[in-house]
């Protein structure tokens, strides 16, 4: 099989929700065979006391971190938003090992997410139409088959290989 996708975890000031979504992950057979590479931003400006010991917790629990295969925790020291936290560190992890499963701090993801992710990510590789994959639906009533194709991309849960990365424009979120 080949080698499973690193997965690249943006991670604030929420400790509860940033404990939940790695119990969560960790619950996944692939966590013990996966890097986990954890993104932790920096303070505002403007951040209070409060705020400031709701980041040191975050990285406190971050730094403790050890159901993978590896762990690299990559603490900024400037708030650089989660948008350029995303969009850079993203970049950072396509340009090291061409694939990445993708997660923000308030998501509880099931236990079979990186089993679909990785399954995927080797599956639509080489399709020219799919330039990435989500682990979230939309909540409909009809009954839906295990895959199927969307117009467009969404932020909860997604993995994507660096070549489709490229057709990215970080103008349409600014």
């Amino acid at each position: 099989m080949n080698e499973l996708a690193p997965i690249a975890l943006f991670l604030y000031n929420r400790p509860d929700h940033s404990k939940r979504t790695l119990d969560a992950l960790a619950l996944n057979l692939e966590a013990k065979e996966s890097d986990l590479i954890i993104y932790c931003d920096g303070a505002k400006e403007n951040s209070t006391k409060e705020q400031t010991e709701k980041i040191n917790a975050v990285r406190a629990i971050a730094n403790v971190e050890s159901r993978f295969k590896s762990v690299t925790v990559i603490e900024k020291g400037q708030n650089k938003g989660l948008s350029n936290s995303i969009v850079s560190g993203v970049s950072e992890v396509l340009n090291k090992y061409g694939k990445i499963i993708v997660i923000e701090d308030d998501l509880i993801v099931s236990k079979d997410f990186l089993s679909f992710m990785n399954q995927s990510l080797i599956k639509y590789e080489n399709e020219t139409e799919v330039v990435c994959i989500t682990g979230y639906v939309y909540p409909i009533k009809k009954k839906l088959s295990e895959a199927f194709f969307l117009k467009g991309a969404d932020c909860w849960t997604w993995a994507t290989w660096k070549n489709k990365w490229t057709l990215f424009n970080s103008d349409a979120i600014n």
